[in-house]
């Protein structure tokens, strides 16, 4: 199966267009992490939007007095970083796999210059963007 087939299966791809997952696909590598692997950590440079095809990412946050405080788990069917879309392109927290991790790994600068180049590519990221905030928010 190639990598638009697989974006086609993940939920935050599946109801976009299949000219839009095609363009997403040329930024797309799949990537796997080991357990307590991290995927991202606080304050970094966020360079990579993931989409969990396997697996399970905790979401912390490092702060002096609490250390690393858990926040969320996700698994197969979500996706993890959100940093890369607006400057200045930090993570905000840190990300570690808990089991073997398989992700489909979007490289952030072809995102957002694809974004630029077409704004139905911009509009469906950022439609699915904004699904992933308003559910963390609600979580």
């Amino acid at each position: 199966m190639d990598i638009a087939e697989r974006l086609a299966r993940h939920p935050f791809c599946a109801d976009m267009m299949p000219a839009v997952r095609e363009r997403l696909a040329a930024c797309d590598h799949e990537v796997r992490f080991g357990e307590n692997e991290y995927l991202l950590r606080q304050n970094a440079p966020a360079k990579t939007f993931y989409l969990i095809e396997a697996g399970q990412v905790e979401i912390k946050i490092a702060g002096a007095a609490t250390g690393h405080a858990p926040l969320e788990t996700l698994s197969a069917g979500e996706a993890v970083g959100w940093s890369w879309f607006l400057p200045p392109h930090r993570w905000h927290f840190d990300a570690v796999a808990r089991v073997p991790t398989q992700v489909l790994a979007l490289d952030a600068a072809c995102l957002r210059s694809a974004m630029d180049a077409d704004s139905a590519v911009g509009y469906a990221i950022t439609r699915g963007l904004l699904a992933v905030l308003a559910q963390r928010l609600q979580a």
